[in-house]
């Protein structure tokens, strides 16, 4: 199965710095998750402001991981929020939610490959 994440690029952009990758992959389980709550929050109370701001956060979160799958995710979500409209944003939550969990898994599991 292909790695949610280039390995490649990944370990140039770290400078092959281990603890500094597993560092990262922390921030981002626990902060990547605590967006995607609140996206979940903000798309329930329908604030298509707030869908908005917290997916644009979480793409920029992702983007330091060579992960297209979850960056076109919070893309997706992020226009559905600056569009104002909500009614499309259920779906594109839970595939946001998807990639983002499949990164945040597949990393920790790189990561401690070299634990």
């Amino acid at each position: 199965m292909p790695r949610a994440f280039d390995e490649k690029e990944l370990m140039e952009r770290v400078d092959n710095d281990w603890d500094f990758l597993a560092e990262t992959v922390e921030m981002l389980a626990n902060d990547g998750r605590a967006l995607l709550a609140e996206i979940r929050r903000a798309a329930a109370s329908n604030d298509p402001d707030a869908v908005g701001r917290a997916a644009h956060t979480l793409k920029g979160m992702i983007s330091n991981f060579c992960s297209p799958t979850a960056h076109a995710g919070a893309l997706a979500v992020e226009q559905i929020g600056k569009s104002g409209d909500l009614a499309s944003v259920a779906p594109a939550v839970e595939t946001l939610e998807n990639s983002v969990n499949a990164l945040i898994d597949d990393l920790t599991g790189f990561v401690s490959t070299r634990a």
